[in-house]
């Protein structure tokens, strides 16, 4: 139960992280992409850009379901009883 109520606050802060960060870290990590595939051509750094090519796939997949699942994650992890204490946080497209 304390874990989820943790999992609960901690998402519940994140909010405001992920509507200011997403779009630059998902350019953070593309740059982590093409420099694994350089680091990946040459047999000396192959392991190295193996390893951040793991790191920059694994936080990418993290950080996209967190932003489309996470009004699920909230509910999932909300312990209080009442249904209209449930804070919903839909998913909205920003508009350019």
């Amino acid at each position: 139960m304390q874990i989820r109520q943790a999992v609960y606050l901690f998402f519940y802060h994140l909010r405001t992280f992920f509507d200011l960060t997403f779009k630059p870290l998902v350019g953070f990590l593309t740059i982590g992409l093409i420099t694994s595939a350089l680091l990946m051509l040459s047999p000396p750094t192959q392991v190295a850009g193996t390893l951040v090519l793991i790191g920059c796939i694994a936080t990418l997949l993290w950080i996209t379901l967190v932003r489309y699942y996470y009004s699920v994650i909230l509910k999932w992890t909300d312990t209080r009883k009442d249904e209209s204490s449930v804070i919903d946080f839909p998913h909205k497209p920003r508009q350019k």
